[in-house]
């Protein structure tokens, strides 16, 4: 848990005491970019190999034009003295050396000197210098330190063992002749041991101009953290108004810190973000809270009602075999991420998860609990069922018999439900396999029969008019699987310069037809659903799946053939994949359905034809699509495309096109939230214009709903010791009192935000890659078939 946290003024004094026992940046690193390499051609740096190991144990040499020796007490070295020893390397005018036996032996610099080693460069006049400790007094020093940007003053530096106390001194990240801020302080002791800085008297200047006063500073020189202020947060949204942030850093141990950062918003009110980190024997894990006691904006209704979110994470492997996980979320409102900008969701997210597992694990087996909850931020008034316990059992036996796998899953759960009007249920689930695999240079075969046996112990719900139910059901479906895959290489090429294969995939599929309509509530079945069942999204991947739903609940009858391939072409001179399309298609040799309900079956002879494609017709061009062709209503269920130009890693430029129809939305969502088809345009650029310059603008409009849905523009200005970000964004929330999605119950949000932040030569990015990960529609790397 190595993440440090300081605020502006300790930081900025902690570079520029940087301690004898820490390293600076590796002279052998290579600039990763322009401005850094601009930025370091005036820092110096250490040529040589470092001799490790304690330095005043190492023997001296001294040189010069002349010299006074009186042993064994003392000697005088004048012109052009050099006193070297281990990695230090002092020069002067003049330098007396006095020796008390094997006690001690001083080194008097009279005059101007030059004192360098792998940490530090430093000049001065006139110092004292114990050659056999860390003992060392400096006075008018002007030092630099080595690899890395940092440089000061200072009337006078005492330096021990246990610590360096330094008078009237200053520091700046800027490069020599650059004053555009810089810190000073009356005067500033360091801890070396304990790792911090106390500092009396600090001023912060701004081009030579005081802006900020402290009496008195607290801060850290090492590893070690320490508690205090960090850089706050501020900005102005039209539905918040003026915002400001002001995170407060708590290092309670070494092993566990904490972060309260109070929010203040003008039309709101004041938000408490508690975080607590952790990493101990039992595991590592975040806690964090936001709470809002009230919410003044006045489109807000439920004044009586806190607005808040907990989040829990926490992981932990135990005893070699034992694993645990958590990961606990929860809102007070299902318009709470559409309100609140959170580092925890966001509006996209349509539930917020609360699972907790643990485990044991084996190389052939393994077996879990676990417990599950969704919190759904939709409008329909279901609530979704929560799982515990949830008793998995997974079993891998290769070879059981000559050239067949055995493996077994199973499963006990039980489901319960907010809603007293919905039943409750246990459900025992038993899924035996076994699979003969067989390959060769032509292709494989993969023969699997598997059988799915459940038995469901269900109970009425306890409203009064709750429907009844069947209270034990019992499901045995067996299946049958044959997948046939090979691969062809073209012995003719059909572009000069490339080499085709193609990869043709044919799999059938057979499960019998099992009435499920005694499983769950007739609500459920109206909408596909099961305990933990939903119809799953089609792409060409998934058309090779087993089944249509998730879960267990819901499992369609099969009689299909899924025909499939995939063509890929390579350049012939570097082996590399320019480009593959790929289509596939499932024919139903008889009607797929679970029950009667006409949503829950497939009528149509064949599925929508999925195709899918890549294109890297240029080292900076890459192209995506994907398509869906529903053959039953004759028209277009789903495309997108890609097209970026990536000219390198963060300048690119991306165009975005997503549609998905009503029929589809309707079919396979069991919902319809804009009551029209989904048809979004974007435009994504990220460029370094110049090495201080980055832009990143962002642009994405519903055709259907004839409204922008976001517009994001980000400007970044950096140079050597400091960066300014400005941020504008215009997107389309939902408001928070609507009862009813639709397009009357969107508006715009309108943020502008600036951040001014300090670099002390450790960051030289530009900025565009964070700005890039902005907004509710973040750039998504194009598919890179490489």
């Amino acid at each position: 848990m190595k993440q440090h946290h300081y605020n502006l003024l300790s930081l900025a004094v902690m570079t520029a005491c940087y301690s004898n026992y820490a390293m600076a940046e590796k002279e052998t690193e290579k600039p990763t970019n322009a401005l850094q390499a601009q930025c370091l051609l005036g820092v110096p740096q250490f040529h040589g190999e470092v001799v490790k190991g304690d330095q005043t144990q190492l023997p001296v040499y001294i040189e010069s034009d002349s010299a006074l020796i009186n042993q064994p007490k003392d000697a005088t070295y004048t012109g052009d003295v050099n006193i070297q020893q281990g990695n230090r390397t002092i020069s002067a005018e003049q330098v007396r050396v006095e020796q008390d036996g094997d006690n001690a032996r001083y080194a008097y610099l009279q005059g101007s000197f030059d004192y360098r080693d792998n940490i530090i460069n430093a000049k001065g006049r006139d110092a004292t210098i114990n050659l056999m400790s860390k003992e060392s007094n400096l006075a008018n020093a002007d030092y630099q330190l080595v690899g890395r940007q940092g440089r000061g003053t200072a009337q006078n530096v005492s330096v021990t063992d246990e610590q360096r106390v330094m008078k009237n001194a200053t520091f700046t990240s800027c490069l020599p002749n650059d004053e555009s801020w810089s810190i000073e302080a009356n005067e500033m002791v360091q801890h070396v041991k304990d790792e911090y800085a106390e500092l009396w008297h600090a001023r912060f200047k701004v081009l030579g101009v005081p802006v900020f006063y402290s009496p008195y500073l607290q801060f850290p020189i090492g590893d070690r953290r320490r508690s205090g202020l960090l850089i706050p947060n501020a900005g102005h949204s039209s539905r918040d108004g003026y915002f400001y942030s002001q995170p407060f850093y708590w290092n309670i141990a070494p092993n566990m810190d904490a972060t309260f950062t109070p929010t203040y918003f003008s039309r709101r009110g004041w938000q408490l973000s508690p975080e607590f980190r952790y990493l101990t024997k039992l595991g590592e894990g975040k806690f964090a809270a936001e709470y809002m006691q009230k919410d003044r904006l006045p489109a807000w209704t439920e004044k009586q009602k806190s607005r808040h979110l907990l989040f829990w994470q926490h992981t932990v492997n135990f005893s070699s075999n034992w694993r645990f996980s958590a990961d606990y979320t929860r809102v007070s409102d299902r318009r709470y991420f559409s309100d609140f900008v959170s580092n925890y969701g966001n509006s996209t997210d349509g539930y917020a998860t609360q699972n907790f597992k643990l485990g044991y694990y084996q190389p052939n087996y393994n077996i879990s609990i676990a417990a599950k909850r969704f919190q759904t931020f939709d409008d329909s008034g279901s609530k979704p069922y929560r799982v515990f316990p949830q008793i998995d059992f997974h079993y891998y036996k290769n070879d059981l018999v000559k050239n067949g796998d055995f493996s077994f899953f199973g499963q006990a759960s039980y489901f319960a439900n907010d809603s007293k009007i919905m039943p409750t249920a246990w459900r025992f689930h038993a899924e035996p396999a076994m699979n003969f695999p067989f390959a060769n240079r032509f292709g494989s075969i993969n023969l699997e029969t598997k059988l799915y046996a459940t038995q469901y112990l269900q109970k009425k719900g306890e409203n009064s008019s709750a429907e009844d139910i069947q209270r034990n059901v019992t499901r045995v479906l067996p299946q049958f699987k044959l997948d046939l895959k090979t691969t062809l290489e073209a012995k003719r090429n059909l572009f000069d310069g490339f080499d085709q294969v193609l990869e043709p995939r044919i799999q059938y599929l057979y499960r019998p037809y099992k009435d499920q309509s005694n499983i769950g509530s007739q609500r459920q079945q109206s909408l596909g659903l099961g305990y933990d069942s939903a119809l799953l999204q089609q792409d060409y991947f998934s058309l090779f799946n087993d089944r249509r739903y998730s879960g267990l609940d819901r499992i369609a009858s099969a009689n299909q053939i899924t025909v499939g391939g995939t063509t890929r072409f390579f350049n012939n001179q570097t082996g590399s994949e320019v480009f593959n399309f790929s289509a596939g298609q499932i024919y139903y040799l008889s009607p797929s359905k679970i029950d009667n309900i006409s949503v829950n079956s497939t009528t149509k002879r064949s599925s929508s034809l999925s195709l899918e494609s890549n294109w890297k017709f240029h080292t900076k061009w890459n192209w995506h699509g994907s398509y869906q062709y529903d053959t039953r209503l004759n028209k277009t269920a789903l495309a997108n495309t890609s097209l970026q130009y990536k000219f390198k890693q963060n300048n690119l430029v991306q165009l975005n096109y997503r549609y998905a129809s009503r029929n589809y939305i309707d079919q396979n969502l069991s919902a319809n939230r804009y009551g029209q088809d989904i048809k979004q345009v974007g435009a994504v650029i990220g460029w370094e214009v110049t090495d201080k310059v980055g832009i990143m603008a962002s642009h994405y409009h519903d055709i259907a709903l004839k409204k922008p849905v976001e517009s994001q523009l980000g400007i970044t200005y950096n140079t050597c010791c400091w960066n300014v970000s400005l941020y504008t964004a215009r997107r389309l929330v939902a408001t928070p009192t609507g009862k009813s999605d639709t397009i009357r119950d969107f508006y715009y949000d309108n943020r502008f935000g600036i951040n001014f932040e300090l670099r002390f030569g450790n960051n030289y990015n530009s900025g565009v890659s964070k700005m890039l990960k902005r907004g509710i529609i973040p750039y998504t790397e194009a598919y890179d078939i490489n």
